[in-house]
């Protein structure tokens, strides 16, 4: 459900994010294909996820809680994971950020693409649209940035 440049740039993300590449997710070695983050575009990204974040709320139906911080270098942009409530598997998410803009991808295995994370972290909420990498099915999600307090 992305066009223009939000496409492009999540194109652009799979060929940086690898996938087929577990190391991504490891953090033991670099990808093979980098591309250089502009330094403006990587101190925007670095003011959202200055601290590691969780974030509660749901994912279509599905009520989810979600742990997303900086990668090693800070410049490679961000990762984490989320689970389903209820459920034990954790979903791996690497991704980058600008400004309030937010674009993952994730994967279940640490291998293959399963979906994408397109939205905006405005204040504690972070909103948008999860997909299918082939866009057949879409999902709104709204997140809550949890407080230390409140996550416990």
């Amino acid at each position: 459900m992305m066009s223009g440049e939000a496409g492009k740039f999540a194109a652009a993300l799979v060929l940086v994010l690898g996938f087929a590449s577990a190391p991504v997710f490891a953090g033991s070695d670099k990808a093979a294909t980098e591309v250089a983050v502009a330094p403006a575009a990587a101190a925007a990204g670095q003011n959202l996820f200055a601290r590691s974040l969780t974030l509660r709320g749901k994912l279509g139906d599905a009520q989810i809680e979600m742990h997303l911080q900086l990668k090693p270098d800070p410049t490679e942009g961000i990762q984490g994971t989320y689970t389903i409530v209820g459920q034990s598997t954790k979903i791996l998410l690497a991704g980058e950020s600008e400004n309030t803009d937010v674009i993952m991808e994730e994967s279940i295995n640490g291998k293959d693409v399963s979906g994408e994370w397109a939205g905006q972290l405005v204040g504690n909420t972070f909103s948008g649209t999860w997909s299918t990498t082939d866009d057949a099915v879409t999902k709104p999600f709204v997140l809550t940035v949890l407080t230390a307090k409140s996550a416990k």
